[in-house]
């Protein structure tokens, strides 16, 4: 009787420590879409690193991010496109902030021309596959806070010929 009780609480604390790591620590995505091809492609399985914007942590311009944006269920990987009180443009096919054209090797189609300036509080998030991209630039999308991230993407585990860093 004892030992089923000693094993009953070993494998609670287990669940429980998998639970906080999976929630607090990694987590792993499945990417669904095009909207990030070529850095990541349909089907791609990602590590995500949950506690980068745990406590105040927020992206920086270029980080790989999981998210949810306001009113979906569903969560989305997208890129930081723009940061907080920033202008943001597409023009040309380049990105500009607050009126710097950024190098961006990572996209692989251009994107219609769009302007935003963005409050204190809001980032602008873009798929790399531009043409193809559901992100903050639809009407029903918009920018999101910081309160919508939910980690960072760091490396893709599946498929092994896709294994890598996410730059």
């Amino acid at each position: 009787m004892r030992r089923g009780l000693a094993a009953l609480m070993a494998l609670l604390l287990f669940a429980a420590a998998g639970l906080c790591v999976r929630t607090w620590g990694f987590g792993l995505t499945r990417i669904a879409g095009t909207s990030m091809n070529a850095t990541l492609r349909d089907g791609d399985v990602v590590l995500v690193t949950r506690f980068d914007y745990l406590g105040g942590g927020t992206p920086s311009f270029g980080d790989v991010v999981e998210c949810r944006f306001p009113n979906r269920r569903d969560t989305y990987v997208k890129r930081v496109a723009g940061l907080p009180g920033e202008a943001v443009a597409i023009s040309g096919g380049a990105l500009y902030r607050d009126g710097q054209r950024m190098s961006e090797p990572y996209v692989s189609s251009f994107a219609e021309d769009f302007e935003t300036v963005l409050n204190s509080e809001q980032f602008l998030l873009l798929g790399d596959n531009r043409a193809d991209s559901y992100d903050s630039r639809m009407p029903d999308m918009g920018p999101v806070d910081a309160g919508a991230f939910l980690g960072r993407a760091r490396l893709v585990v599946w498929p092994l010929q896709h294994f890598g860093i996410v730059r």
